[in-house]
């Protein structure tokens, strides 16, 4: 019997690590180049004024099923199991804060 080789990167941990981080990324990115003379709490109260907070932070967990799919493609199954798990914590503070 053939033992499957395991990669240190198929780890859920990790998964879930870029799954939680990628969007913070892209939130930071897409505020450096929108209104970086602003300060991040000023540019967060901005969007919750124009009621586009939740918006943008759902378009930035997009990317999530991307990085998915990448692992799935990579047969890193447990690293996308992380991904999906950040991705769905996500989606249950989106769908909490639709019903505040």
């Amino acid at each position: 019997m053939q033992r499957r080789k395991t990669n240190r990167l198929d780890n859920v941990g990790i998964g879930f690590l870029v799954g939680f981080l990628l969007p913070v990324i892209v939130f930071i990115v897409v505020w450096q180049i929108g209104k970086s003379k602003m300060s991040i709490s000023d540019f967060v109260q901005s969007l919750m004024q124009l009621n586009v907070l939740i918006k943008l932070g759902s378009l930035c967990v997009f990317l999530n099923s991307a990085v998915f799919m990448g692992f799935i493609q990579l047969k890193y199954e447990k690293t996308s199991r992380g991904v999906l798990g950040a991705t769905i914590i996500y989606a249950f503070v989106v769908l909490i804060s639709r019903l505040f």
